[in-house]
């Protein structure tokens, strides 16, 4: 027709008429990607349940997800081939790129470069020996063996896939060390407090790699060229785009709401821009989303990471990993030797590495062997390393499934070894001195002090001064401010020294951590120290997801050798917060102490009574009651509650405590501020009144948490248990509205953790079993 121009389009998004007019839905685009992701997040979410037990990686469920929806496994069935066939995947790949870069965002965001600064010399030769020492020997080995790693027997050495396999084996995942040292639960203990730094500057090592190696793959000519664009960038964006960034904040920082959803989108928005700046640079995409999550302002990042975190890291990212699964094809590759050849090679070289710089540096033979097993987790970097080889056909379809496969094996393999190597026997051997009842008087204690607020600090330092005779034993107090960390995996723990100020392990503190609470908490400490003779305090802040908090309190006693742990009560406090109590009861390494404070009008604490009915606990509490009655001026009435026929009836747990009261009455005969009562009871309903009566005598009340011990006096009394962790004694006194008395309710160490939750179970009713939970305990 006149004026009319025809034009071929395609549609990428169009409508159908619907299955019952004959149409196929996933001839269409959108339908398409929708069954793809759908059956993506279905069988990783799957798998990642499924292998969790077995403590596998969330990289490894993803990968293989990925493998099994391929051409490997269901990919052979027509239905799937076509729903991820090359033709199809374009959109879903598409997704999987923008995935990655928005993560890296999030990992520059997340990263504080101040710790680089503060990195030991010893730590930095360590870094330096594991990350190019590996690459070095990469490339050696894939020159003098390039017959073996190469399928395709026509295809001669390539300096291109030296360079990709060396960088396989140097790069190490910051993000995949830290899920692991989560999962297993050792953040805190030698291993994560030597792996995280080391981990952490490996990752910015590998940023040199990917910033240097994939310009070369593409075109060695043009490399420097590139390179030296990328260095502009980074350069221009730290010192022009970084303080206008910063000004912007600052200047919109009063504004209204409609304001603030405006940071939400232009970070990601920036994200977006800086990677297409640096992608056209030459480079790769990724690099720019970091560095504009490098140099966003601090006043940002908790905001982002709240609202960003999972859904980017957790629904998002595994469609990257599926993808790079989805290309696996495991029918190409002609020498699975090679496979068994990686992963030894994998493991060997990171551990050779590693291990005798560890030892030279004084780290014991285990925890070398497994750091350096630790550095041998790959993560997004190796999977990014290995896609670039295939899209820039440096590495062929045999050789990317042979290196996809074995980076699933060797993640797979390292988690579960860890948590051998590291069990919780292992963990928190028994030792002497775990209880007040094996010291002796003037032996020096060492006691670990949690505080979740400063309101939790009066009580504290009143507990202490009576618990210190100063002139005659000294006594080693550690305080640890427990701050809770959202939204983050790691656990951080700062050491302060008298003035407040952060020594040391402060290189990861989160941007958002506020020190004026643990300011407040040091100075008050401090002061005690300045008039209390005798007495040394080191005071410690630890920041954790209180899910996990319990085993870096248990850690910490360990390492420090404590005998006697004193956590604070509140009975109002938050799920998070009321579950770290009975959790450490249950895995303590020593005594624990709850201490549960009601605000004393005198000054410090002078009448004491203990409450003795008997079994382990009761002598602990007693031995404790015992140690504070030695400070002048102290008073300690010990009541002893007897059922009528208690004398009929000879057990060993009645000897030792027999023996035990008899040895307290012999020396204390002659103490004139030390009383011993007995009172007969026949039922609970006769408890309740004795403690009713003599809840104001005292100031202070020590019982035992008398843990699984049945008495008629207190079975008949478990409904009316509110808070396990306090026993029935203890939350009948805790309880009382009336009562003006502090409480310290205490359970003696035992060393089998088996016996210790056996014996807690069967001393509850169902109902009280219920209450406590044990199944919700994750290290159960």
């Amino acid at each position: 027709m006149d004026g009319y121009e025809d034009q071929c389009v395609i549609l990428n998004i169009s409508t159908n008429n619907g299955i019952y007019l004959g149409d196929n839905p996933f001839n269409e685009p959108l339908p398409m990607f929708v069954s793809q992701l759908a059956a993506i997040l279905i069988v990783t979410r799957f798998l990642h349940h499924l292998f969790k037990p077995l403590h596998q990686p969330r990289i490894v469920s993803d990968v293989l997800g990925g493998l099994l929806l391929g051409p490997s496994a269901l990919g052979t069935i027509s239905c799937f081939a076509d729903l991820f066939s090359t033709k199809n995947i374009n959109t879903l790949e598409t997704l999987a790129y923008l995935s990655l870069v928005l993560h890296m965002f999030l990992v520059g965001l997340e990263l504080d470069l101040s710790a680089i600064g503060r990195t030991s010399k010893k730590a930095v030769i360590i870094i330096v020996t594991g990350l190019f020492l590996p690459f070095f020997v990469g490339i050696v080995f894939v020159y003098l063996l390039h017959g073996f790693f190469v399928q395709d027997a026509e295809q001669g050495y390539n300096n291109k896939c030296g360079f990709l396999w060396a960088a396989i084996l140097a790069v190490t995942g910051f993000q995949a060390v830290n899920r692991i040292l989560t999962e297993l639960k050792l953040l805190n203990s030698e291993i994560g407090r030597l792996a995280r730094p080391i981990a952490l500057i490996s990752d910015l090592g590998s940023w040199i790699l990917i910033v240097t190696l994939i310009p070369f793959c593409a075109n060695p000519m043009k490399a420097p060229f590139v390179i030296t664009a990328t260095m502009a960038c980074i350069v221009v964006s730290f010192y022009t785009i970084r303080p206008l960034l910063a000004w912007i904040i600052r200047y919109t920082s009063d504004d209204t709401k409609t304001r603030s959803d405006f940071y939400l989108c232009f970070p990601l928005i920036g994200a977006v821009v800086f990677a297409f700046v640096t992608d056209v640079t030459g480079t790769h995409p990724i690099v720019g989303a970091f560095i504009f999550g490098l140099i966003m302002p601090d006043e940002l990042t908790v905001t982002l990471m709240n609202r960003f975190d999972y859904f980017i890291s957790g629904l998002m990212l595994p469609v990257f990993f599926a993808v790079s699964g989805l290309r696996v094809d495991i029918f190409k590759i002609t020498k699975w030797s090679l496979v068994f050849v990686l992963v030894i090679l994998l493991c060997a070289v990171k551990i050779i590495s590693f291990v005798p710089v560890l030892v030279i540096s004084n780290i014991n033979t285990r925890d070398s062997f497994a750091l350096g097993l630790l550095m041998c987790t790959k993560g997004t970097w190796a999977i990014l390393v290995v896609a670039t080889g295939l899209e820039n056909r440096v590495l062929h379809d045999g050789d990317y499934a042979v290196t996809m496969v074995a980076i699933l094996l060797m993640n797979s393999i390292v988690p579960p070894t860890i948590a051998t190597i590291y069990k919780r026997s292992n963990l928190f051997a028994k030792y002497s001195s775990r209880t007040i009842q094996d010291t002796k008087p003037e032996d020096e204690l060492q006691f670990l002090v949690c505080a979740h607020s400063y309101s939790d600090v009066p009580g504290m330092l009143k507990l202490l001064d009576v618990s210190h005779d100063s002139q005659r034993n000294n006594m080693t107090v550690f305080t640890l401010h427990l701050v809770e960390l959202a939204n983050q995996p790691s656990t951080m723990l700062i050491v302060h020294d008298s003035h407040g100020s952060r020594l040391q392990d402060s290189a990861n503190t989160p941007r958002d951590y506020d020190s004026s609470e643990a300011d407040r908490i040091v100075t008050a400490f401090t002061e005690f120290v300045n008039v209390t003779p005798n007495i040394l305090i080191q005071s410690l802040t630890i920041v954790s997801p209180f899910r996990t908090v319990d085993r870096d309190i248990c850690s910490l006693a360990k390492d420090k050798f404590v005998a006697f742990i004193i956590l604070p009560f509140h009975k109002q406090s938050a799920t998070s917060f009321r579950n770290i109590n009975p959790k450490v009861l249950l895995n303590a390494p020593c005594s624990v102490g709850i201490f549960v404070y009601r605000g004393l009008e005198s000054a410090n604490i002078r009448e004491i009574a203990m409450l003795f009915v008997g079994g382990a606990d009761d002598c602990e509490a007693l031995s404790y009651a015992w140690r504070m009655a030695r400070k002048p001026g102290v008073s300690l009435t010990v009541i002893r509650l007897l059922e009528p026929d208690y004398f009929d009836y000879s057990t060993k747990q009645n000897e030792q405590d027999y023996d035990y009261i008899h040895e307290f009455r012999l020396q204390t005969a002659d103490e004139e501020l030390i009383g011993y009562e007995e009172k007969v009871l026949h039922c609970g309903e006769e408890l309740v009144t004795a403690l009713k009566e003599m809840e104001n005598r005292f100031e202070l009340f020590v019982v035992g948490k008398r843990e699984g011990l049945e008495s008629p006096i207190t079975t008949e009394l478990f409904h009316m248990v509110d808070c396990p962790e306090l026993g029935v004694v203890g939350n009948l006194l805790a309880a009382s509205d009336s009562a003006a008395s502090s409480v310290l309710v205490v359970q003696q160490y035992i060393y089998s953790n088996t016996r210790r939750t056996l014996v807690f179970q069967k001393g509850l009713s169902r109902l009280e079993r219920r209450k406590v939970n044990v199944e919700s305990i994750p290290f159960l």
